[in-house]
């Protein structure tokens, strides 16, 4: 039975390995397939182009008596297109573009008749050419040329002057070894310039959309540029057909300049150099049916031969360069402004350090003042005490007889507010400390009691009438007694102090406790007073602010601090001349199974 179950895993094993494998092989199919299609499509797109673009250029073609056969084209912009697109598809599809570039040569060639030794050698060359143009940018520039330097401008048309004398050479070599070639030089002149001229009008132009598609412009951008292409294509249109006159007294360029600087200025250099290229088709168009100036038959067949290329040659060439000069601007520009973006930001960074700093530097100098400020407040009391007490136990002792009784006990009242002062020392150490140091289980109402019975003296002192409600039972809370006790004791003998400017008969101190939520026990202090301005109440906590004359500003900040310690929250409220009251709340201590308190 095992052995049935393990061939049957075994079985599946393999069929489940084997449908892993097929499926890769299906997936790795389907790739080849994109691949292939892919491929296909970019050589019949470029084939096509570069068909139309030859086809165009061999309507500007010239047979001066040089023999051979030789044929001379006035400007070849099919070789713009297979060096822009070699460049821009580079990495991606080298292959294609050639295949359809030697396609579309031996097609065009077939259509005019040309034999096969002609064809191979066209083929030959208008192959290397672009192979050679971009060979040298991949090797001096990397991959995703563009035209918005001045350096890669330069680069490229030093590739393609490269790139054409090689093609150039090899068609004169062959033409005159094959054909018998008369005036090679002339033919290899006129075959140099036509390609450039084709190179420098159309290559910076597949150039550029090659890098639109990777980044493409703003609608408003694309928009506008397209209008003053439109505007340049008319103006070009009107130019190229003056009549013969108006050329001897206009320069036609410096009509056409303007649009191409607005073009160079405010845009992609990619809208520059389609600028270019329809000032170049302008010209060979109107070349090749002889309008305007071309018309001339007083010029001879080389003479306007060579009149065209040179205005291509210098329209597309000086438009690259200004393109290139306003983009590097343009991105110099944005550096500067992104510098500068990130210059204030830094500074305000440093603003905000420099700032946080000396607030750090002034709360810890603050937060020392408070210490040693709070520390004098609470033990001016008992060292009051301690002098008084000590003067009164010298004078009983000067008597005759001395009063030993009376000195003894005022040098008691010396020794418990000595007691009194380390206590507070203390209290103040273990309050700054971390931790829950001398912490128990104590009565609030226990602690209200003795604080308003040592109080009692004060109350009849100043005229003020106690009304305490305190819960029969109050719930325990976990906490420090001492600081407790002076938290009631700062927030009672404040409401003392405030009804000092009330009339005797109307000062009233309400105390008491209450639930809230069934978790946490509220104290409220009360009093009669005249209140807390509105603007005022909410900085009453805040160190050294006080409402009273001679207050120091450090009791209530001290007793908040004391209740957040202990988990709590200390607030005052005012009802305009009605008094104001002061509520501390604290959670209550829970009892566990055992029926011992835990907080």
């Amino acid at each position: 039975m095992q052995t049935l179950i393990c061939c049957k895993l075994g079985f599946v094993t393999r069929l489940k390995g084997q449908s892993i494998i097929s499926n890769a092989r299906l997936r790795l199919s389907r790739v080849a397939a994109r691949t292939w299609l892919r491929s296909i499509g970019i050589a019949a797109a470029v084939g096509l182009a570069y068909f139309l673009a030859a086809w165009l250029s061999f309507g500007l073609r010239i047979t001066p008596e040089m023999g051979g056969a030789a044929v001379i084209v006035i400007y070849w912009p099919a070789a713009g297109i297979s060096s822009g697109l070699l460049i821009s598809l580079w990495s991606i599809a080298r292959w294609p573009v050639v295949a359809g570039t030697v396609v579309a040569t031996i097609v065009v060639n077939l259509l005019h008749h040309f034999s096969v030794a002609a064809i191979a050698t066209w083929v030959v060359g208008n192959t290397a050419e672009p192979l050679i143009i971009a060979g040298l940018i991949q090797y001096y520039f990397g991959a995703n040329f563009t035209i918005d330097r001045l350096y890669r401008v330069l680069g490229l048309f030093a590739a393609a002057v490269a790139g054409t004398v090689v093609a150039s050479t090899w068609w004169t070599v062959v033409y005159y070894w094959l054909f018998g070639l008369k005036e090679p030089t002339t033919a290899w002149l006129y075959w140099i310039i036509g390609d450039l001229a084709g190179i420098a009008s159309v290559a910076p132009l597949v150039i550029g959309l090659a890098a639109a598609v990777r980044r493409p412009p703003a609608w408003r951008e694309a928009i506008e540029s397209l209008a003053a292409l439109a505007v340049l294509g008319v103006m070009s249109g009107v130019i190229v057909s003056l009549p013969l006159s108006l050329w001897e007294t206009v320069v036609p360029a410096a009509l056409v300049f303007p649009i191409l600087l607005w073009l160079a200025a405010r845009w992609q250099p990619v809208f520059s150099a389609a600028g270019a290229f329809v000032v170049s088709m302008s010209v060979a168009l109107t070349a090749i049916y002889g309008l305007g100036h071309f018309s001339d038959s007083g010029l001879s067949i080389g003479a306007r031969v060579l009149q065209t290329q040179t205005v291509i040659l210098v329209v597309a060439f000086g438009t690259a360069v200004l393109a290139a000069l306003f983009a590097e601007r343009r991105e110099s520009e944005a550096r500067l402004e992104s510098a500068n973006t990130m210059l204030e930001d830094e500074r305000k960074h440093l603003a905000h350090s420099n700032l946080m700093l000396q607030y750090e530097r002034d709360n810890k100098l603050i937060n020392a003042q408070v210490i040693i400020a709070a520390i004098a407040h609470e033990i001016r009391q008992p060292l009051t005490g301690i002098t008084a007490g000590g003067n009164a136990a010298q004078r009983y002792l000067k008597m005759i007889p001395p009063e030993h009784d009376k000195a003894r006990a005022a040098l008691e009242g010396v020794v418990n507010a000595g007691h009194r002062t380390s206590e507070i020392i203390d209290g103040f150490r273990a309050l700054f400390e971390k931790g829950d140091q001398r912490r128990e289980m104590v009565d609030l109402n226990e602690i209200i009691r003795d604080v308003l019975e040592t109080l009692s003296s004060e109350f009849k002192d100043h005229n003020v009438e106690l009304r305490s409600e305190l819960m029969s039972e109050g719930p325990h809370v976990y906490g420090n007694k001492g600081h407790l006790q002076e938290v009631m004791s700062n927030l009672t003998v404040n409401a003392i102090e405030a009804m000092e400017t009330t009339l005797n008969g109307s000062r009233v101190l309400h105390v008491r406790t209450e639930l809230r939520n069934r978790n946490a026990i509220a104290v409220i202090v009360k009093d009669s007073g005249p209140g807390i301005e509105e603007d005022r109440l909410g900085g009453i906590f805040t160190a050294f602010v006080s409402t009273k004359p001679h207050g120091m500003g450090l009791g209530l900040p001290i007793c908040r601090m004391i209740i957040e310690h202990h988990g709590g929250e200390l607030t005052a409220s005012s009802a305009g001349k009605d008094g104001a009251s002061f509520q501390f709340v604290l959670p209550i201590a829970s009892r566990d199974k055992d029926g011992a308190h835990t907080e």
